[in-house]
């Protein structure tokens, strides 16, 4: 019987209780959906700004090398001029060579091959194992020479492990000397080529290049047209493979070169800004949620209030109207018919005068369980009056199911109600209603209920008043 109670006074509560919580769910699920997404927006745009700072570092650098790599091919063009003449000495090479590069440091080597084979070089000294050095019969330099001579432009290429020892970036500068003035160059004749030998770690120097600087790690990689895995040329490796920015490098020949760049710590993107916006996003969310459960519980509250009695928690007259207006809509479409049984206490004034109002309350709270007890959950129990119920049943009931009904209610209000320090005996009178054999309107139907439930009562001989068996306790 106490899983009955609870399910008849917590019911509405509960349910207006589980609509706020499932309403604050929703909204905590969306504001943390709205948060995280507001989160990652900040997050991408503080990323996008890093990328921005890395790419401009990236851009200062690129613009420093390409200058420097510049320098060194207009030095070649420079001591291609100094060839034209047909006979050279390595004296007069050297002479030569030494005014040239000798102030740029990053240039370690300076040859000539007349029709490539090396013939001339400086330093002498240190490189001249590379004398007599046929460059056809070099299977990892030819390619560069012979790319110098068909396109008739500079080409930067390697690295390349040179045979006096290192490994340098080379710069091939094609020979093609004027037969006569202002002659084409597309007309002029194959002389040789001469090669520039860069000092890497001095290059990257000189174009104020550093593996770190700054907070970021640069690293500098080139590929052929056709090949997928770069060789590193400069930096962290691990770059290569990572989420570094890039930026192309405008160097001659025909590999593509690039500079990449990534923060020593990653992206960093664990920023006050972002924490600060999830830490506000939260806030919001529960607040609106705490705000949304309140008034869908408060909404529920006012709903059960006009709903159901205050003192029972079974239905009012207005949800028993509501529910009987229902089933009148359904037997005119199906022909099913309902009952209505109007129930009133016998002499329940008199509890009230000798116990007070305390004691009249939970009699009548009583009253609405046991009426609760006997009926199914598809039947509705209303207190429509002080201590007048109705209780409503749809569906038609025969003459002996209708007479078993009524005295199984009767038979649980004549129950003793057992009190602390009294057990107190009840009796009640009970009218009944079938639509629609008897009525055809509600109002009808609840004026032939009563009609009958006062019957009962007048046609009593002796009502029965409330009796008192002193010496028992609850």
């Amino acid at each position: 019987m106490g899983f009955k109670t609870a399910r008849i006074f917590s019911l509405p509560h509960s349910k207006g209780l589980w609509a706020a919580v499932a309403v604050a769910v929703c909204c905590l699920i969306g504001g943390f959906f709205i948060t995280s997404h507001v989160a990652g927006l900040v997050e991408d745009i503080i990323a996008a700004q890093h990328q921005q700072k890395a790419l401009a570092k990236l851009s200062e650098a690129r613009t420093r090398l390409e200058g420097q790599v510049g320098a060194a091919i207009s030095l070649g063009k420079g001591l291609r001029g100094y060839v034209i003449q047909d006979e050279l000495t390595q004296d007069e090479f050297t002479k030569f060579s030494s005014e040239l590069i000798d102030d740029v440091p990053f240039i370690r080597s300076l040859g000539l091959a007349p029709d490539n084979v090396v013939k001339y070089i400086y330093p002498y000294s240190g490189n001249a194992a590379a004398i007599g050095l046929n460059y056809r019969q070099m299977p990892k330099q030819w390619p560069s020479i012979e790319k110098a001579m068909e396109s008739r432009s500079s080409v930067l290429s390697g690295p390349v492990e040179m045979i006096q020892g290192g490994r340098h970036l080379l710069v091939r500068v094609p020979v093609f000397p004027p037969a006569y003035p202002q002659q084409p160059i597309a007309e002029r004749h194959y002389w040789g080529v001469a090669t520039l030998v860069l000092d890497e770690s001095r290059l990257f120097a000189a174009a104020g290049l550093a593996e770190v600087s700054d907070g970021y790690r640069f690293a500098i990689v080139s590929s052929g047209q056709s090949d997928g895995s770069p060789d590193l040329i400069f930096g962290d490796g691990d770059l290569v493979h990572s989420e570094a920015v890039s930026l192309p490098l405008v160097l001659p020949g025909d590999k593509k070169w690039e500079i990449l760049s990534y923060p020593v710590g990653g992206w960093s993107i664990d920023s006050k800004e972002v924490w600060m916006t999830r830490i506000l996003g939260m806030v919001v969310t529960l607040i609106i949620s705490t705000m949304a459960f309140l008034l869908i519980q408060e909404v529920a509250k006012v709903r059960t209030m006009a709903l159901h009695d205050p003192l029972t928690g079974l239905a009012n007259r207005r949800l028993l109207e509501d529910r009987m207006q229902q089933l009148l809509a359904m037997a005119d479409r199906n022909g099913s018919g309902f009952e209505i049984f109007y129930l009133d206490l016998d002499a329940f004034k008199p509890i009230n005068d000798s116990y007070g109002h305390a004691v009249g309350d939970k009699v009548l709270i009583e009253v609405g369980y046991r009426l609760q007890f006997q009926t199914r959950q598809t039947d509705t129990v209303a207190r429509v009056g002080g201590d007048e119920f109705i209780v409503l049943t749809p569906g038609a009931m025969k003459e002996d199911e209708r007479k078993g009904f009524l005295k199984r209610m009767m038979d649980q209000i004549c129950q003793e109600f057992t009190l602390p320090g009294a057990t107190i005996s009840l009796s009640a009178s009970i009218g009944f209603a079938s639509y629609p054999e008897e009525a055809g309107t509600i109002e009808d139907l609840l004026r032939i209920a009563d009609a009958r439930m006062y019957n009962q009562k007048a046609n009593r001989s002796v009502i029965k008043q409330p009796a008192v068996l002193a010496g028992q306790t609850g």
